[in-house]
């Protein structure tokens, strides 16, 4: 189930909720504070992982004058 950071429209509550796509999409969820379910979704920020693997160019850990690299394998190059 993901979670959501939602702001009621109506008390102005900021908050997390841990829901499933369903409940989302059916208006089901409710504020904790003042019960209203006129919900609007708040866009924080975003994490986006990458994995490039053994097919990576350039080690992100390698620093110069050092030997092997700083990533522990996670590129492939360690």
């Amino acid at each position: 189930m993901p979670y959501y950071d939602l702001r009621c429209e109506d008390c102005q509550n900021e908050f997390n909720i841990k829901a499933s796509i369903r409940e989302r999409s059916e208006g089901l969820l409710r504020c904790p504070e003042c019960g209203s379910g006129n919900l609007a979704a708040i866009f924080r920020q975003v994490n986006v992982l990458r994995f490039r693997g053994k097919d990576c160019d350039v080690c992100p850990g390698q620093t110069a004058g050092r030997q092997g690299c700083g990533c522990a394998g996670a590129c492939g190059h360690g």
